[in-house]
């Protein structure tokens, strides 16, 4: 791959000698497979295909003599490289920043489209560096647009941040790769799990019609209730209803409603899990069973522990309790920072997807296992039949995808949940759970981000790749759509190896 920039500004590739063009006005990508993309990076007086504008900001595919325009200054294709002739080659790995690379590596140093490894016919490797800041093999800087052969234990730095080429098709690993495929084959003919292709082809890619298709009998609609509890330590609990403070109460806009029953007044939340077992164990998260130890509920409950602590301590000051009883103000003080607000899970049911949502169809389930991590929000529960429903099915666990090659920007990524679910219509058919595509768009150490919508009630989702595997759980997301974070699969996979019994 090669990229072009395009503009007034002398440090381009191409120049343009017009001060009606924009200093960077636009990109044109070579890509390895022959092909050309052009962006416009939004000028001033525009870009222009047969006299067309085309809009800022997004890609579109020209070919080789087509009339383009940058403001009032037409293309000259004799400015711009001939494709090489790369038919010695039966592999081409791009290496950079852009999601278009096969490699792709972070840093403000790497150049987009940095360098590109080339296997020949016979196995071997070369690297070609075409970027701004460099490649050096072992430590010494290679010439750009020049062929360097590497060996499977080079050590490749591409604008000083060190490149994994591990998962290149090595001609010593060829045979690996065949027994890995073949492990692969044999395992999805199994359990029904798509695999996932290899450098050099291979493997089913789904639709997202036939992703649903494949695990939306998995995936269940979960309703939690719960309420809060005060703890006093060594606390007389006579003293705290003295002070006016409830030993079980509920929450609303962070004022304690004191009338608490378990059948009414508990809190209600909504959420999703999927099974993945044939025992019925649900994964959902953790916050889904203990919502309080998360976001606005841990700010609540802090809050609300707060006005406890200051209720005792006011009723203790004026009664002269801290004299009389306590034995002065350090005690009191002692007393006091013991009062802690505590969530309490009072039942938690689930619904499989086409029931119709009632109480009868309502199943208890109960927790199982949980993260000790808070940062990692994975929880397991389990259905008190300990079995499945009829017609449900359970996602295989045991093949999931744990690369971080899963989780490069612009990858492919499905989930589906039940968002928004009380403001959707129910209708014979029983509840229908929403399903939406979309990209990675980040990748942090516990957590990946992508841009599918999402809504309150998804938290539990399953995330998918194109592949079939599970590559995730979804766990939170921002009001303004597009900003959405999922649990990556490395860690189901290890609470699911190593519980935490409740």
């Amino acid at each position: 791959m090669r990229l072009l920039k395009i503009g007034r500004d002398v440090t381009c590739d191409i120049v343009m000698q017009s001060n009606n063009v924009s200093s960077l006005h636009a990109e044109l990508t070579l890509l390895n497979s022959g092909d050309i993309m052009l962006e416009d990076k939004g000028s001033r007086n525009g870009t222009y295909i047969m006299n067309q504008r085309i809009k800022p900001n997004t890609p579109v595919s020209v070919k080789r003599g087509d009339a383009i325009r940058f403001a009032d200054v037409e293309l000259q294709w004799s400015q711009v490289p001939m494709p090489e002739d790369n038919s010695a080659y039966k592999g081409l790995y791009g290496i950079g920043s852009h999601f278009n690379n096969d490699i792709q590596v972070s840093g403000s140093t790497v150049s987009r489209y940095h360098a590109t490894v080339k296997q020949g016919r016979d196995g071997k490797m070369y690297i070609v560096d075409h970027s701004k800041n460099g490649t050096t093999v072992d430590g010494t800087k290679i010439p750009s647009n020049t062929n360097i052969r590497i060996k499977r234990n080079s050590v490749v730095v591409c604008g000083g941040v060190p490149v994994d080429l591990r998962n290149l098709p090595w001609k010593t690993d060829i045979w690996k790769y065949v027994a890995g495929i073949a492990a692969c084959l044999v395992l999805a003919a199994g359990i029904g799990v798509g695999i996932k292709t290899w450098p050099w082809g291979g493997g089913k890619i789904f639709t997202d019609s036939e992703l649903y298709d494949r695990y939306h009998n998995s995936v269940v609609l979960l309703v939690g209730m719960y309420h809060y509890e005060v703890s006093a330590g060594d606390l007389d609990s006579d003293l705290l209803e003295m002070a006016g403070i409830p030993k079980k109460f509920k929450l609303f806009d962070n004022k304690l409603i004191t009338e608490y029953d378990p059948d009414y007044n508990s809190i209600i939340s909504q959420s999703t899990g999927f099974f993945i077992s044939t025992d019925g164990h649900i994964l959902t998260n953790l916050h889904v069973v203990k919502p309080w130890l998360f976001g606005e509920e841990k700010e609540a409950r802090e809050i609300l522990e707060n006005k406890c602590r200051i209720l005792f301590h006011n009723f203790a000051s004026k009664r002269d309790l801290q004299s009389t009883l306590l034995g002065g103000d350090a005690v009191l003080d002692a007393y006091t920072s013991q009062i802690k607000v505590v969530g309490v899970l009072d039942r938690i049911y689930m619904i499989p997807q086409g029931k119709i949502f009632s109480e009868e169809n309502l199943e208890k389930c109960q927790e199982i296992s949980k993260q000790e991590n808070e940062n990692i929000d994975v929880a397991i529960i389990q259905t008190e039949k300990g079995e499945l429903p009829k017609r449900s099915r359970c996602i295989n666990v045991d093949s999931i995808e744990v690369s971080q090659d899963a989780f490069k920007t612009g990858n492919h990524m499905y989930y589906m949940g039940f968002p928004s679910f009380s403001t959707r219509p129910q209708d014979e058919s029983g509840i229908q759970l929403e399903a939406h595509g979309g990209s990675i768009t980040q990748n942090f150490e516990f957590l990946f981000g992508f841009d599918a919508a999402s809504d309150h009630g998804a938290s539990g989702s399953p995330v998918f790749n194109e592949y079939g595997m599970l590559i995730g759980i979804l766990n939170s997301g921002h009001e303004k759509q597009g900003f959405n974070y999922g649990i990556k699969a490395k860690y189901i996979k290890e609470l699911i190896d190593n519980p935490h019994k409740k």
